[in-house]
């Protein structure tokens, strides 16, 4: 079993809960970040904060290869200090399994450059959800982050324009195939969201009493040990969402930028002061965030008193429907299991 572990997300599958709660307090794993120090941000330094943040999100490859030596010295030096201790050593970073924005490298480049820096040796945790849910909860984590959008323009847009999004990011055979063919099919773990939370949301617990999905980890990591797993990013409402769609309108930030800027620029801070030399004002580099929680607080005190809609137009979405439901029958078939009833089912 490999003394090296990458879980590369999938969005809104627990992410930000697994990074605080298990990885970056599990007693045998030695977590590089994100998720150390009780933060959403929180990286063992800034070297590892500069590779998940830049250079294995949205770097070219120029930029890359000039520094790609420089960062696998670093990581050995990592490894070798993980492996003394005796754990398992490891990173977790939900953007490395799709793209959020259009600034996105693609998830092949993000895998090969994954595997420059760890070796083929590496257990690769993957936890996808059906895909119809993915894509509703990624309109809402849009919205707080900028988008103003209805979900109608929003999947319209996803299938416009999937040669430059997480449209085949999401079709999960992909992911299987190109992480397979780089660090073995052995390495690469598949879990599904929808096996560990009941239809009330709360996770499901084993016969042991145990948390099932923590199990679960425990055992595509070989490691051992319970955590008190807990649950971050709280969903807002969505009258809640509905009013801050509205708001996106008024008071523009993040994902409705200037197309030559970026959304949550403030997680790049570490490689414009060291690596540019660019020392902007906090105000400057911090003006999205106060502006999304500004716009949050106002949209959670006073919500829309109407709901957020998820219509959109029917032609397409049947049509990105099965799209999905034959890329989810070959996962099937590459993975000799039978997926979750959501993966096979007609969209309702």
């Amino acid at each position: 079993m490999s003394d090296k572990y990458i879980h590369i997300g999938f969005p809104k599958n627990f992410s930000t809960s697994l990074q605080r709660s298990y990885f970056s307090i599990h007693p045998g794993l030695y977590h590089l970040g994100i998720g150390l120090n009780d933060d959403n941000l929180g990286y063992i330094d800034t070297t590892v904060e500069k590779t998940l943040e830049v250079y294995l999100k949205t770097c070219k490859d120029y930029k890359y290869h000039e520094v790609k030596d420089n960062l696998k010295k670093h990581f050995k030096h990592l490894f070798q200090k993980g492996k003394a201790t005796g754990k398992k050593v490891g990173i977790s970073a939900e953007h490395l399994s799709f793209s959020f924005s259009y600034d996105s490298i693609s998830s092949r480049s993000k895998a090969e450059r994954l595997h420059d820096i760890f070796g083929s040796d590496t257990t690769i945790l993957i936890i996808v959800r059906n895909q119809y849910d993915i894509i509703r909860s990624l309109y809402r984590e849009s919205i707080r982050v900028g988008y103003s959008g209805t979900f109608a323009e929003y999947f319209y847009l996803f299938y416009k324009y999937q040669d430059r999004n997480y449209f085949y990011d999401i079709a999960f055979s992909n992911a299987f195939k190109t992480y397979a063919r780089l660090f073995g099919e052995h390495n690469v773990k598949f879990l599904f969201f929808e096996d560990y939370r009941d239809k009330n949301g709360s996770l499901i617990t084993g016969i042991d009493g145990e948390t099932k999905l923590i199990t679960d980890l425990n055992k595509a990591l070989d490691v051992e040990g319970q955590v008190n797993f807990s649950h971050f990013n709280q969903a807002l409402t969505t009258e809640q969402l509905q009013k801050k769609r509205l708001l996106n309108k008024e008071r523009p930030h993040d994902l409705s930028n200037h197309l030559l800027e970026t959304a949550e620029k403030h997680r790049i801070k570490s490689y414009l002061d060291e690596d540019l030399l660019l020392h902007e004002e906090e105000s400057k580099m911090y003006e999205d965030v106060l502006a999304k929680r500004e716009l949050i607080k106002e949209a959670t005190l006073k919500p829309s008193t109407l709901p957020l809609e998820f219509s959109c137009d029917s032609k397409i979405k049947n049509t990105v429907q099965e799209f999905f439901l034959e890329d989810n029958r070959r996962l099937q078939e590459l993975l000799k299991i039978n997926l979750p009833k959501e993966y096979v089912s007609k969209w309702k």
